[in-house]
């Protein structure tokens, strides 16, 4: 079973109190592959449901768009008889919009270093209910969306820098974290990859260039000008399949 905590890279308009999810509906409701706000289809989390893996998947999704740290980190108990160290992975995709709204900020070093430590807190009670295998997702390079593309340089770059510095505080509370709690296991998956592989090359992925946008999900590399489309969900999916094994 997987757990997701999250804004809307990775929603699919999951209620805890509708239909949950089961071997032949692994993400409960909405209808598959959900409302995925930025994609017209598939996000990273439904492509991770390929065959091999749909039978044994069942996917709690409490990501909700627009979501922070402090907001987001949705403990909402899941059914007493579901949840066990073994059978359970938590994968957490948050910080787009912590740093998205607030890498300007003057005091942004010492605000990022707050939102890591809030991070770690709810990370810590997740542990306390005795979950013992975390994924962590990195913010992906923002400063490459269309929308922030289209700002002066030195923009890109400062947003870009704040972007490296948030991740290397979240590499190292996971280290952190692991290194005080028994029986922990932790991946951090580099969301740049997926992200720098299609901008690097977006012909190959259907695209005409690295930055037009488009709500149908699938012929630009973004949905709209801060979101992902298909493709780059998909590499995100496969890159994240390959580091932890599913």
């Amino acid at each position: 079973m997987i757990q997701y905590s999250g804004d809307s890279y990775s929603q699919t308009g999951f209620s805890i109190t509708g239909t949950k999810p089961s071997v032949s509906n692994p993400i409960g409701n909405p209808a598959f592959p959900g409302y995925t706000t930025t994609s017209n289809g598939n996000n990273w989390i439904t492509y991770l449901l390929h065959p091999s893996s749909a039978s044994t998947l069942l996917n709690y999704n409490l990501a909700s768009g627009g979501a922070t740290t402090d907001a987001s980190l949705n403990l909402s108990p899941l059914p007493s008889n579901s949840l066990t160290a073994s059978n359970t992975l938590i994968g957490i995709w948050i910080g787009v919009n912590d740093v998205g709204n607030a890498w300007s900020n003057a005091n942004w070093p010492t605000l990022s270093q707050k939102i890591i430590d809030q991070y770690f807190t709810q990370v810590q009670e997740l542990y306390a209910s005795g979950v013992r295998n975390f994924l962590f997702l990195t913010v992906p390079p923002i400063q490459k969306t269309p929308a922030a593309m289209a700002q002066p340089n030195f923009t890109q770059s400062t947003e870009g820098a704040a972007v490296g510095d948030y991740n290397k505080l979240l590499v190292k509370a996971v280290d952190y974290f692991k290194a005080k709690n028994e029986g922990v296991t932790t991946w951090v998956y580099d969301t740049g990859d997926a992200f720098n592989t299609a901008i690097a090359s977006p012909k190959t992925y259907g695209a005409k260039d690295a930055s037009c946008y488009n709500g149908d999900g699938t012929s630009c590399l973004w949905f709209n000008g801060y979101h992902p489309g298909q493709a780059i969900h998909k590499l995100v999916a496969a890159g994240v399949a390959a580091l932890v094994g599913l």
